[in-house]
């Protein structure tokens, strides 16, 4: 990678890191969005991070749990990890059951409590993960319709 990807791989990871990621996987995620194949063995991720192949198997972890990137065995000792097509639009796009899981957990504290103001907070909250769920697919046809 030239310079200037390493500024991007940098500043991409900053970001993903600022919302909360864990360091390596952002680091991982947009070391692999910056090659021009998607796609990076461990090894190649170790030297070009400068980490170990353990930093690079746990920080692919969270990344292959969110649908991001698909790991695969080119031989007994060599794993290629690659950025999935569409990897954010399926990463979105299957959040259903943890938008579901949250508008219950969400409903069940505002049944939960006496307090008028927090049940007031938590079903709002409920109600917004349940829009959100709801409008998901309209949205994610309607980017695949503009691609």
């Amino acid at each position: 990678m030239e310079e200037r990807d390493d500024k991007f791989v940098e500043r991409f990871a900053d970001v993903l890191a600022q919302s909360g990621w864990p360091r390596m996987s952002a680091r991982i995620f947009a070391t692999l969005m910056a090659t021009s194949s998607g796609a990076r063995t461990a090894a190649e991720l170790s030297t070009r991070l400068g980490v170990g192949p353990s930093a690079i198997s746990n920080g692919a972890k969270m990344l292959r749990s969110l649908s991001l990137v698909d790991v695969t065995r080119q031989s007994d000792r060599q794993i290629v990890y690659e950025v999935r097509p569409d990897a954010w639009v399926e990463a979105v796009a299957h959040q259903d059951g943890e938008l579901l899981n949250l508008e219950g957990i969400l409903t069940d504290g505002a049944r939960a409590t006496d307090d008028p103001q927090a049940s007031a907070r938590l079903i709002e909250t409920a109600d917004f993960f349940a829009f959100l769920r709801a409008e998901l697919p309209n949205i994610v046809e309607r980017w695949r319709d503009t691609r």
